[in-house]
């Protein structure tokens, strides 16, 4: 049965001016990691612009990672971008970033993407939203706009970083439709605060490390079959606001199978 269409003034807002886009092609590839090289070189200095040829941020994960991006309906422009890497028995690198590059940030946890079969985790990384989409006062002080305003308790939708938020609800989508649940993520703590305001709950679970700025490692167990993806948000806007997403995003991952998929049961 097909859902009735979101309402909410935040769902309308997103719906009107931007799509979800699964990048299952060279080209919409190459605008993620455009935008990666725009935000993570270029305006934060995360990487250095000389490791990054033609002015495309990549990693040896790209090509063991599912991705998709934001784009904005009227100008075409790509807003924000997201990647899920995998680690499956028998992939190139067996590792996910986190174990490989960010160790310290899982130090003391019980919880290690070694306690659980390869073939089930996957890490979310990545993430980034356009410094044009993020115009407002304080909305750089981070490459997915402003988490001071956004962990406050208003209700405001002006306080609410709409795409990166839209860009972790494509994650959990893409979770659900690969059959992964247990999702890591290296972040801000003002990220996992704002994300758990939405109704992802990001377990933390080490120190704090200084990479790219002051950040900890994140686990977070998606149990929901996939035919209940639907997320039970705190608030009704949010949640009609997450159903727009998954509308969007849901059908292009049914009509285009993932790498490595089978295509879905008819």
């Amino acid at each position: 049965m097909a859902r009735d269409a979101p309402t909410s003034p935040m769902a309308e807002t997103f719906s009107r001016y931007f799509e979800m886009v699964l990048c299952d092609t060279a080209q919409t590839l190459w605008l993620a990691q455009r935008l990666r090289y725009d935000i993570y070189c270029r305006e934060y200095g995360f990487e250095r612009e000389e490791d990054c040829p033609g002015g495309l941020e990549q990693d040896e994960y790209d090509a063991q990672a599912h991705h998709c991006l934001i784009r904005h309906r009227d100008s075409g422009a790509v807003a924000g971008c997201l990647r899920l890497v995998y680690s499956d028995p028998g992939a190139a690198l067996t590792q996910l970033p986190i174990e490989r590059h960010g160790a310290a940030a899982l130090e003391g946890s019980s919880i290690q993407p070694r306690c659980f079969p390869r073939s089930e985790i996957c890490e979310i990384s990545r993430i980034a939203v356009s410094r044009n989409f993020r115009r407002r006062a304080r909305e750089t002080a981070s490459p997915v706009g402003d988490l001071e305003a956004a962990t406050q308790d208003a209700a405001d939708a002006r306080s609410f970083p709409l795409l990166a938020a839209a860009l972790f609800m494509a994650a959990r989508v893409m979770v659900l439709r690969v059959d992964k649940p247990h999702v890591f993520a290296v972040m801000e703590p003002r990220l996992a605060r704002m994300l758990e305001r939405s109704g992802l709950c990001f377990q933390r679970l080490g120190p704090l490390v200084d990479y790219h700025g002051q950040r900890a490692g994140y686990y977070l167990h998606y149990t929901l079959p996939e035919h209940q993806a639907s997320l039970a948000a705190p608030r009704d806007d949010l949640r009609d606001f997450f159903q727009a997403v998954e509308m969007q995003l849901a059908p292009q991952l049914a009509a285009r199978p993932l790498p490595g998929l089978p295509p879905n049961p008819v």
